[in-house]
Order: structure tokens, then sequence, then C-alpha cells
């Protein structure tokens, strides 16, 4: 049986990077006319159970045996499991002969998180696309800076690109002028094959008392440092934003849900939704309902699918919200969602962009957050039919990457 190799999949506790490798095995699975297995980099057996599980346990899923730590601290064990990474983790990927290599998106291939982290990956991109066919599916790319452009030009030059952004298309093509460049859409706009569950919606409405269409979900990103350095002025400020709400008369009979989206990780959400608990009045305990608990992507989608509307530092949270024809206030700190939810979607009237610590400090982003919710609230019906026909055109959009990948990788088996 021929195998596809996936990466950037490794932690389905970070529902939106899941959401990704959920939709591409099951809409290629359904349009190919051969069976695959599906080796995907996993981080425990734990992934490979939820992957199983949300893609309905019909496909042939494989964990990547590879040396992968989720919570590696100490510098030097990170810098030896980069090394080792460089090194082996090429090798082992095509020792299993895969017909294609897909790399999944959003933005790893980028300078937000980590240089050292960023010149792995396009090693490891370059390395393998010189020997296999590798896809980079619902990308966002770039900017790169300095000497890494360079590198970033030369080591993406065999691979076929799928951006998931018109921003990021053109600075590919116009940049660093790749011509294996194609323009798509994120391919968490796609339906979860479980989302549509009415007996496992019924199931989560009962379990966190709430009522669809009766609360606004709000999702506190731990990434603290991507808007502020002050991480104290980061929660103080969620605290006056969930207070604001609370006391707004058109969502005086609304809960307020905070959901982790991201979990697992060093900057794992709960963390910032206990000491947001931690720190707000008894007075506001009545409107509140708190989910740390472990989900399932499509569990995460359908509470945020069912609230009114959605207040996020996560983007597939957005996403998500979006998916389900609600509306989704972003707190945007790159490019990403400019691109992805300004452009491909139409919703630039919903982002803020929050990356800088006088906004978190002097009180203003509070102010601009509580602007939007009342945009979203008196512009509703309008705001629902311009989702309706963004999520249409972004579906079409993601759908078309995976059926390039499936016509590509069928004609090489013939």
């Amino acid at each position: 049986m021929n195998k596809i190799v996936l990466l950037h999949t490794p932690n389905t506790f970070n529902y939106g990077s899941a959401m990704m490798g959920i939709t591409f095995i099951h809409r290629f699975s359904s349009i190919v006319n051969n069976d695959f297995i599906y080796a995907t980099h996993l981080f425990s057996e734990d992934d490979l159970k939820r992957l199983e599980n949300e893609t309905l346990n019909k496909y042939s899923i494989k964990k990547l045996e590879i040396n992968s730590s989720l919570n590696i601290r100490n510098k030097k064990e990170k810098a030896i499991n980069f090394i080792r990474k460089i090194i082996h983790f090429d090798k082992y990927i095509l020792s299993l002969n895969p017909i294609g290599i897909v790399v999944l998106g959003g933005d790893d291939i980028s300078e937000y998180y980590s240089i050292i982290g960023l010149i792995g990956e396009l090693y490891l991109i370059y390395k393998l696309s010189k020997e296999s066919n590798v896809f980079l599916l619902g990308q966002t790319i770039g900017p790169f800076y300095s000497w890494r452009k360079k590198i970033a030009r030369f080591c993406l030059s065999n691979c076929q690109i799928f951006t998931r952004d018109p921003l990021s298309a053109n600075y590919l093509k116009n940049e660093l002028n790749l011509k294996n460049v194609f323009e798509s859409s994120d391919l968490a706009f796609l339906d979860l094959p479980r989302q549509n569950d009415l007996d496992n919606a019924k199931k989560l409405f009962e379990k966190y008392s709430i009522t669809p269409n009766n609360y606004i979900t709000i999702i506190p990103s731990g990434l603290v440092n991507h808007y502020t350095s002050n991480y104290i002025d980061y929660i103080n400020t969620w605290i006056k934003i969930i207070t604001q709400l609370s006391k707004l008369p058109s969502l005086k009979s609304k809960k307020i849900v905070l959901l982790t989206h991201v979990l697992r990780v060093n900057f794992d959400d709960r963390k910032i939704i206990d000491e947001i608990r931690k720190e707000l009045p008894d007075e506001i305990s009545n409107h509140m309902v708190y989910i740390t608990d472990v989900l399932l992507p499509s569990e995460a989608r359908i509470i945020l699918g069912n609230g009114v509307f959605t207040i996020t530092g996560r983007m597939h949270g957005a996403i998500s919200t979006f998916q389900m024809l609600k509306p989704a206030i972003s707190l945007s700190y790159s490019v990403k969602y400019k691109g992805v939810i300004g452009e491909n979607l139409g919703m630039p009237d919903l982002i803020i962009e929050a990356k800088s610590d006088v906004l978190w400090s002097s009180g203003n982003l509070v102010e601009l957050v509580m602007n939007k919710v009342d945009y979203v609230l008196m512009n509703y019906d309008e705001i629902i039919s311009r989702i309706d026909i963004g999520v249409e055109k972004n579906k079409k959009l993601a759908m078309t990457q995976i059926e390039y990948v499936a016509k590509k990788l069928e004609e090489l088996m013939k």
C-alpha cells in the first residue's frame, strides 16, 4: 500500500493544527481511488488515537517512530534534539519510500516563533524535496529577513506550495521569486467529520450547562509574549474585557465561556484561564463557564459554533467559529490574520491588531474590543451573510489543494 507522510501534525491537543490533519486525511481519502497509509508525525499514542477517532476510524494512520518531546525545557536538550532532527529525520522519512510528503500549514515556516526552528524546517524540507514529491498545503510562509530570505528561496524551490491567503502567495512569488506557488485556503475551513454529531453536541451542552446561542466564547491565548512583554498587563486586560462584557445590557442573560484551544505545550491556554479565574471578582462568577478539559477538535468547534460570537487570540478558534457561520473577533499578532481572515474570508473589520505593550498596559485594548463587540451586535445579520459567502469560497479553495495532490499522486501510480 502506498504511503503518504504527513508533517506538522504532532500535537492533536492543538485543535487548530489537528483540524488540518483531520480534514486532509478525510477529504483526500474520499476522492482517491487507492488506499493509502498515512504515516503521520505525532507526539504520542494518545495523539494517534485522537486522530483516528476524529477521522471516524476509517483510515490507515501510522505514527512516525521518531523521538519527539512536547516538554523539552532545557536549552541543551533542545539543541541536541534539534541536531538529531536535522541529521536523522529526513533519512528516516525517505526510508519509508513515501509516494508523497505533505507538510501542513499554518505558519511554522516563518520567523514568528524560532529562528533556529525555522532553519531546521527549511533544511528538512529541502532534503526531502530533493528525493520525493513535497507538497506544502494551507501555508502562511514568511516574511523572512536578512540571510534567511536567500535560504528560504533555495530550500523551497523544489516544493509545490499552496498558500492560505493572497498576501502570502504574492510574497512568495514577488519577493522570493518562487514559481511553484498556488493560492488556496486554510484546510480548517472544511467540515470536520464529527462536527455535526447532534448527540455529542447535546452531551457537551449538558456537561457545561450551556445552551446554543445563549453564551459567548473567549479564547485567551497562551502566547502572551506575542502580544505584550508584561504578563500581568495581559491577565488584567482579559479580566477587564470579561468584566465589561458581563455588564453589557444586551449580554446580561448570556454566559461567558472561557475555552482552551491549545493544550500540552509550554504556552498552554489553560494557564491563562486559571490565572483569570483566580482574579475575577465573585459577582461575575454567575456568568462564567470554564472549559479547560481535553476536548476533541470537533467538540471545540461545536462549542465555538453554537455561541453568539467569539473573541479569540487563537486564529483557528476564529476559523472554527466562522466555519460554523458565527462571528469571531480576532486579536492579531501576525500577518496571518490579515491574510486568512481579512483578505481570504473578507472579514478585516473583525480583526484587532493587538501586538503592543502600550495597548495592553493602557486599557486601550479593552476599548477596542468593546467597540468591536458593539459593532458585531449592531450588524449581526449582515455579518452572518458575509461569513456565509466567505466560508463557501474558502471551502472550495481549500479543496483545490487536496484535489491537486490527489491528481499528482494518482498519476505517479499509473
